[in-house]
């Protein structure tokens, strides 16, 4: 599941920044740190905001930066007490209590991030961001109900907002309202159209629901977005397979081989579409590839046994539907023996 949550917020943070040095003034000869923050040399940065709080305690500027650039080298705990600091003598500035929320968030606290989150809401009640990340932690916690409230408020604070719809959908789909997912999963989509996860998720709630073709299409739309989105050729290829498109499956499961050859399933599946499509000598070496990977994989020793058949290697289907048989097929695989194969191997269920 992949929900969304603010993270980033480099723009909003440095607007955090300016805000400071226009209300509290950054100390002089500050120009070095900020150019080492906005060259990405945060070490750099860090120690050049160092030298700055030495001499001038109550420099909000350089806190801030010096946050700024923890947090780029993920050094939560850093970032966090220097916001910290910025929100003890900034306590009206909802939008640091939202920053503390996010590097909780990111140190796994999410009891704490909820309570940083509730500050800022409490300073605004239309942080439609802030409902958002607060629904996050809430379902991180095991507070689903909670979580449905606040991705609800997060939508009704902002109507142009995608996230918290398509939050609001998978917390659905957990839940088992797929129907009620897919309508929050097309809304997020309206609002973003280019968001490829948006698409994906509503795909696999149309799975869900066994509404294959319109999960395909779904897919479809991802790759368009995203050629490189492997999860989208894998459940493309699997749907097609069920709808009979068997040159097109393989083609998607070859796509994801050549990304990444190490998973044995796609090797069975296919091995599949291949024998479906008559290939059998192809089809049995990706059964093979899968059965190497996978050595207990009871489907692919059954795949692999019926390709044996029809290229007329009667003796190693046999052998392959015995260790079918084996691995816990045993209905299928007693059927096969018993019809093709007395005589020429021991079988486990005689």
């Amino acid at each position: 599941m992949r929900y969304k949550i603010y993270v980033n917020g480099c723009i909003q943070l440095i607007s955090y920044s300016l805000y400071f040095i226009a209300r509290c003034g950054f100390a002089q000869d500050n120009s070095n740190a900020i150019a080492l923050y906005n060259q990405g040399n945060y070490l750099k940065a860090i120690d050049a905001c160092n030298v700055l709080i030495k001499m001038y305690k109550h420099d909000t500027g350089a806190y801030a930066y010096r946050g700024l650039s923890k947090e780029r080298i993920k050094d939560f705990a850093g970032a966090r007490k220097d916001f910290k600091k910025l929100s003890k003598w900034n306590p009206k500035d909802a939008r640091l209590y939202f920053k503390l929320g996010v590097l909780c968030y990111g140190t796994d606290d999410y009891y704490h991030s909820i309570k940083e989150y509730t500050k800022a809401i409490k300073l605004d009640s239309n942080y439609a961001v802030a409902y958002n990340n607060r629904g996050n932690s809430e379902y991180m916690v095991g507070d689903a109900k909670t979580a449905m409230l606040d991705f609800t408020a997060a939508s009704i604070a902002d109507t142009t907002y995608p996230d918290p719809l398509y939050n609001r959908a998978h917390l659905k789909m957990v839940l088992g309202d797929n129907n009620a997912a897919i309508k929050d999963f097309s809304r997020a989509i309206e609002l973003a159209p280019s968001d490829a996860d948006a698409w994906f998720s509503r795909g696999q709630a149309y799975d869900a629901i066994s509404d294959t073709m319109d999960a395909v299409n779904d897919y479809n739309n991802v790759l368009q977005i995203d050629s490189l989105y492997m999860d989208a050729y894998y459940f493309r290829g699997y749907d097609l397979l069920k709808l009979r498109d068997y040159e097109d499956a393989m083609n998607d499961f070859s796509a994801l081989l050549t990304s990444d050859s190490s998973y044995y399933l796609v090797y069975y599946l296919r091995g599949t579409a291949l024998d479906s499509l008559k290939e059998y000598n192809p089809a049995i070496e990706d059964f093979s590839h899968a059965i190497q990977m996978q050595v207990d994989c009871g489907q692919a020793y059954l795949g692999r046994g019926y390709a044996y058949l029809k290229v007329g290697a009667q003796e190693n289907a046999c052998e392959d539907f015995n260790m079918a048989y084996y691995y816990g097929l045993r209905g299928e695989a007693k059927e096969l023996l018993d019809e093709n194969c007395r005589g020429h191997v021991k079988v486990y269920w005689k």
